[in-house]
């Protein structure tokens, strides 16, 4: 899937790909090999003898790509006859990815081309997002590029504001453009030739003469799907074998891991070690080994596991040398397996042979009387605990109306004295003075 942006305008965020997840995420993980879409669509495959040898595949998603079409082609209308030679026109002008065949030489890509607000588009005798007209369509071109049709989608805007945002699906915007989407590709990848079908025969595909394609059968019919772990909002498809409109099988699930470490806050005195331990939690049938490594330890610590790589539980040991740097830092442990790579943490605290680094407060006197339009002094004096040599910066609360404090200094480093003025106004009232 090539996704294909007509032009500028005020697309949503997540068809232009700018807020996750965006359309790209979409096409690739509904068509991608964890996901159960494709293998609802194999039922559609015609690999017997005298069949076309149709085999439904996964699919990739080939890029976002935001054209520039000629002016000729991009007014408020615009006609499938005027998409069609734009869109041979951006992939001659190497703006867009060149179409790929399969082994048989058929076509393998759909451009699924997006329109911005104002657009309206026209194709067949109907119309856009009016009443009796289309959310979108797929279609074939009706010439040739090297030898061969090319296949496309046409998405017009369904923001608020235009006539596809309230009959177009009953979803949030990006869930109905999603819903209309899978509509539109399921139809495009099991009856890709329908635009130049002219009669009830080939090169039409899987198509019921009274209902359609397989997501006209559907046409409306939501439900939510998740695949690679996103939730999405799809169209239910019609499926021959269960002889009604189905959502997907649920996908096969993403073998994945994630990393804990218990505790996960430690305390250490320089000299000394301590444990954490380190589990692995794999999801999705994940069986692979997770090598450990650690970052952003303090100066003077090491950390060792005991084992690595590990498939369950490793203890991290981590060992403080007599010089290490005191204090708490987060030690980040990064576990990876092949292209899988997560993290945990620890809030490790180094502390000195004395214990935690820490400062006490006292004020002599205690308490003071202060008379009116005079000021009163008491001594704020700083004592350091186990080597504490951080900066006490003082201040105070509580004064009451018209009585201000201030401390020289009003910073202590480590341990020492300030001497804290307290000036009470001329016209204070009695309040007590803390």
């Amino acid at each position: 899937m090539v996704q294909v942006l007509y032009g500028t305008g005020s697309y949503n965020a997540q068809v232009a790909g700018t807020t996750s997840p965006t359309m790209g995420n979409f096409y690739g993980d509904l068509t991608g090999a964890n996901s159960g879409y494709t293998s609802l669509l194999t039922q559609y495959n015609t690999p017997v003898s005298g069949g076309t040898g149709q085999t439904i595949g996964n699919g990739t998603f080939d890029g976002l790509f935001q054209i520039v079409p000629s002016a000729g082609n991009n007014g408020a209308t615009i006609s499938d006859a005027q998409i069609q030679p734009e869109l041979f026109a951006q992939i001659n002008g190497g703006h867009l990815p060149a179409p790929v065949l399969d082994a048989g030489g058929n076509p393998n890509t759909l451009y699924m081309i997006f329109f911005p607000p104002g657009k309206k588009i026209t194709q067949g005798g109907s119309s856009s997002c009016v009443a009796g007209g289309f959310c979108a369509y797929h279609g074939t071109t009706s010439s040739l590029l090297a030898g061969k049709n090319v296949l496309y989608g046409v998405m017009p805007d369904m923001q608020a504001g235009s006539g596809c945002a309230s009959g177009c699906g009953t979803s949030t915007t990006f869930g109905n453009y999603t819903s209309v989407t899978s509509h539109e590709l399921t139809e495009a990848i099991t009856d890709a030739f329908v635009g130049i079908a002219t009669v009830f025969a080939p090169p039409l595909a899987w198509y019921d003469q009274t209902n359609g394609e397989i997501g006209d059968i559907c046409n409306g019919q939501q439900g939510t799907y998740v695949a690679n772990g996103t939730s999405y909002t799809i169209q239910l498809e019609f499926s021959n074998a269960a002889n009604n409109c189905v959502l997907p099988p649920a996908g096969a699930p993403t073998p994945n891991f994630s990393l804990s470490a218990s505790p996960a806050s430690l305390s250490v005195t320089q000299g000394t070690s301590g444990n954490s331990t380190v589990t692995v939690t794999p999801s999705g049938g994940f069986t692979g080994s997770v090598t450990l490594s650690t970052s952003a330890l303090p100066a003077g610590v090491t950390a060792t596991f005991g084992t690595n790589p590990t498939t369950g539980t490793s203890v991290v040991t981590f060992t403080a040398s007599a010089t290490a740097t005191t204090g708490t830092s987060t030690v980040t442990i990064t576990g990876t397996s092949g292209t899988l790579t997560h993290t945990t943490s620890v809030a490790l605290t180094i502390t000195p042979v004395g214990g935690v680094p820490n400062f006490t407060i006292s004020d002599s006197p205690a308490s003071i009387t202060v008379t009116r339009g005079t000021t009163g002094h008491s001594t704020i004096t700083i004592g350091a605990v186990n080597g504490f040599t951080g900066t006490v910066t003082l201040s105070a609360t509580g004064q009451g109306n018209r009585v201000t404090t201030s401390f020289s200094p009003a910073s202590v480093a480590g341990s020492g004295t300030s001497n804290m003025s307290i000036v009470v106004g001329s016209r204070a009232r009695g309040e007590l003075v803390p």
